[in-house]
């Protein structure tokens, strides 16, 4: 069998790093699958790939292209957005083109698509192909996705990444034919290892916490329903409360182009001084070593305000052995068993959140418990190894094997 993986970004976002993951499983399973990968930017995504030992075509994207987005522009913005359309447009047909021809290259028996830029590029372009549909977001939220989906479902299995967002697939879809498979993750890389104290501290430009210290991290992009005024708002109030010190991390930065769609640095700066937290919170740049983040964390806290279609970083601080704190809402409900492997909000609420985080900073023994409870949950559920031999069944499924 021949499948080709077609995905947008260059950079590591959750959607890319479980991108890789379903490939590095088909590479460790040895199954006799012949894999190709189309990016539309060069990066670290193919850098990845490449080494599993997988051959990356990358066609790159016209920035005009590559700018169009989902967001809900009104106003003056909505005129923007279709000036914005209005150039990609001119720019879509060779881009097309050349698309196709690298395709047709590799004469794939499937394709399989990550990304919304990918899904509708490929339907549109080479739409006799089987296709797999990797849908890890909610199309309800979207409001391109939500009138393209019943489209993109034809000659397709749509995948997503948790029950929820098949739900809500499914409520504009009826039809799809559709299957949930869980993320991944390497439990090798994430995987229980003492706590590194300086590593975070310099990048933040901050002096290492005390030993004493704990130490919670929102690890997030830049985009703007991660919650990360929520997370300061509930850091602010930890720190007037907690009767131990308390050093807090935010952890990520700007990995799209799409406009409109993330909050700036610079917005948090200015959240930070308004709170006073300037030596409380330390602001460290996106990271690659994602496992030697969760190293320099004693709690996790997952603080989306808006539903969650998974959840990525949940799972690898449980799989790190880490206690978690979610918001509990959409896939990431689906990742925890409450007061067990972790401890859920009410998404956008800052004091049920620093309640949260101020019961794990009061007991360590709890702490410890639900840390140690994380780590067999993610390892039973979320071993990558799995998800070639689910993968596969879809992929006869789409193919009609069986």
């Amino acid at each position: 069998m021949r499948v080709l993986f077609v995905n947008p970004g260059a950079e590591l976002g959750g959607s890319e790093r479980s991108l890789v993951d379903v490939l590095a499983s088909f590479v460790a399973a040895g199954m006799p699958l012949e894999k190709k990968l189309i990016l539309f930017e060069d990066g670290e995504v193919a850098r990845r790939v490449r080494a599993l030992g997988i051959e990356v075509d990358v066609v790159p994207l016209p920035s005009a292209l590559g700018a169009l987005g989902e967001s809900k522009a009104s106003g003056p913005a909505k005129l923007d957005a279709a000036r914005a359309a209005g150039r990609a447009l001119v720019s879509a047909v060779p881009y097309a083109l050349r698309f196709r021809q690298s395709v047709r290259a590799f004469r794939p028996d499937l394709v399989h698509t990550n990304g919304m830029k990918a899904h509708v590029l490929t339907a549109a372009v080479v739409p006799e192909l089987p296709r797999v549909v990797h849908l890890r977001d909610f199309p309800s939220d979207r409001p391109v996705t939500r009138r393209l989906l019943p489209w993109l479902g034809r000659r397709a299995v749509v995948v997503t990444n948790s029950a929820a967002v098949q739900a809500d697939a499914l409520t504009l879809a009826p039809r799809l034919r559709s299957r949930v498979v869980y993320n991944g993750i390497d439990l090798d890389e994430f995987r229980p290892a003492p706590r590194e104290l300086d590593w975070l501290a310099r990048l933040s430009g901050l002096e290492p916490p005390s030993e004493d210290a704990v130490v919670v991290g929102l690890v997030a992009s830049y985009a703007w329903w991660k919650g990360h005024l929520t997370f300061i708002e509930a850091a602010r109030q930890v720190r007037h409360t907690a009767e131990r010190p308390v050093r807090f991390y935010v952890v990520g930065g700007p990995i799209y182009r799409t406009q409109g769609s993330e909050v700036q640095r610079t917005d948090l700066e200015a959240a930070l001084g308004r709170a006073g937290l300037e030596r409380d919170v330390g602001l460290v740049p996106f990271q690659h070593e994602v496992a030697r983040v969760y190293r320099g964390l004693d709690v996790l806290v997952h603080a989306s305000e808006r539903r969650e279609p998974f959840g990525r970083t949940i799972v690898e601080a449980m799989a790190s052995e880490r206690a978690v704190v979610v918001a509990r809402a959409g896939g990431a409900a689906e990742l925890f068993s409450e007061g067990e492997s972790g401890l859920g909000f009410q998404p956008g609420d800052p004091a049920e959140l620093a309640r949260a985080i101020a019961r794990l900073v009061g007991d360590a023994g709890e702490r410890q418990r639900m840390a140690s409870q994380a780590r067999v949950a993610a390892a039973l559920r979320f071993d990558r190894r799995r998800l070639s031999s689910e993968l596969a069944a879809v992929y006869d499924d789409v193919l009609g094997v069986g």
